[in-house]
């Protein structure tokens, strides 16, 4: 930059010497063997895994969920999805029967062997093990080649899967815990935040792994790479109520914003609903109306002013009727979309939004059309 300038040429020349000598180092590349995680399942459960049934669970004042009802089902892989403080890992706790909830049922159903992954499983490990021995106490009959393949996956390579537990530091000895979840032929997976304490080609290859998995899973991460990858049902706590819905991650962001505007668009409606208001209290007061012309009765009402009159005010009875019908529609497509039934079906869904909308758009024409229509009406009776 300043080799063209003679007061600092011979300083910008010195500067490149000193580069040139320095050794050169290339970009570090981190060479991860491509290995596979897999599952084995042993038993096939039944059709419900577990079910709550109207389950209430509160801290104090501050209530979790309210008779709440429930049912994983054989191949669901459900993601727990709401902001913190929610409850979503209490529920976790709950399904897993590890925490007590005020009221309600939990049942297990039928050949469910179930494994839990989360932060207080580190407790359960023994610090005095290798992590190789840990693995090996799991009961997985995986031979020592294969449990060294699954822990390089968790970022333990080659002499660290003979690392004592003790020395490990929290990340570590949860990455430890999370392997011992997945070589448990579980076939009902409950996983608090997994991918924590992961690099991104462990995460993708834990995502990998719980795709072709067979079992079923219930998740709760903050990883939204992750859930939309692996999950195929969302639940969602609202109002202490669990929300269920049918499809992944990115089909439900979708429908959560087409729902937010449908909402923006309904208190559109409302609010040019509560303008035309004053407008059909004098429609709906006769008396009112009908006595301008009786005073003006005397007056002589030209044929042809009587006959654009009747006119008028023909198109006005139409136009209530019309209005009547949509908002009768309307009124339809509003219970049909709240029915969970119906955003459980893709098809139904789209068709319902569509004609809610088109209902309202031509509702709020008619509505100004009908304002402009009582106004001249008005105004040819004087």
């Amino acid at each position: 930059r300043f080799r063209a300038k003679a007061s600092k040429a011979a300083m910008a020349q010195s500067i490149l010497k000193k580069l040139d000598k320095l050794e050169r180092i290339e970009d570090a590349e981190i060479e991860r063997p491509d290995i596979r995680i897999n599952f084995r399942v042993d038993k096939t459960p039944g059709k419900v895994l577990v079910e709550l049934k109207n389950v209430s669970k509160a801290f104090g004042e501050n209530v979790i969920i309210e008779n709440s009802s429930v049912e994983i089902d054989r191949g669901d892989k459900i993601a727990l999805i709401g902001a913190n403080g929610k409850g979503k890992s209490t529920l976790l706790r709950i399904i897993a029967g590890v925490e007590a909830f005020t009221k309600g049922e939990r049942k297990w159903g039928h050949n469910v062997e179930e494994s839990f992954y989360a932060q207080h499983q580190l407790e359960a490990l023994n610090v005095n093990n290798t992590i190789l021995d840990e693995m090996k106490e799991c009961g997985s009959q995986m031979t020592e080649l294969e449990l060294r393949g699954l822990l390089g996956c968790f970022l333990f390579s080659g002499d660290d899967a003979d690392k004592k537990i003790k020395i490990l530091s929290g990340g570590e000895k949860a990455r430890v815990a999370l392997a011992k979840t997945i070589v448990s032929k579980a076939n009902f997976l409950m996983l608090d935040e997994p991918t924590n304490h992961l690099d991104m080609h462990s995460c993708d290859l834990l995502i990998d792994a719980l795709n072709k998995y067979q079992g079923s899973i219930i998740l709760v991460s903050h990883d939204r790479y992750f859930v939309s990858k692996t999950a195929n049902k969302i639940w969602e706590i609202v109002d202490h109520e669990i929300k269920e819905f049918k499809g992944g991650y990115e089909e439900w962001v979708a429908w959560k914003e087409r729902m937010a505007k449908l909402d923006a668009e309904n208190k559109k409606l409302e609010k040019v609903n509560e303008q035309n208001k004053p407008a059909e209290a004098k429609k709906n007061n006769p008396p009112a109306q009908a006595a301008v012309p009786k005073q003006q009765a005397p007056v002589a009402i030209d044929k042809e002013k009587k006959k654009e009159l009747q006119k008028v005010q023909k198109q006005f009875q139409q136009l209530e009727e019309q209005i009547a019908k949509l908002n009768a529609q309307k009124t339809l497509l509003e219970a049909s979309l709240a029915d969970p039934g119906t955003y459980s079906d893709k098809t139904k869904f789209i068709e319902a939004e569509t004609a809610y909308k088109k209902a309202g758009s031509e509702l709020e024409a008619l509505n100004k059309q009908y304002e402009k229509v009582f106004e001249r009406i008005m105004e040819m009776e004087q």
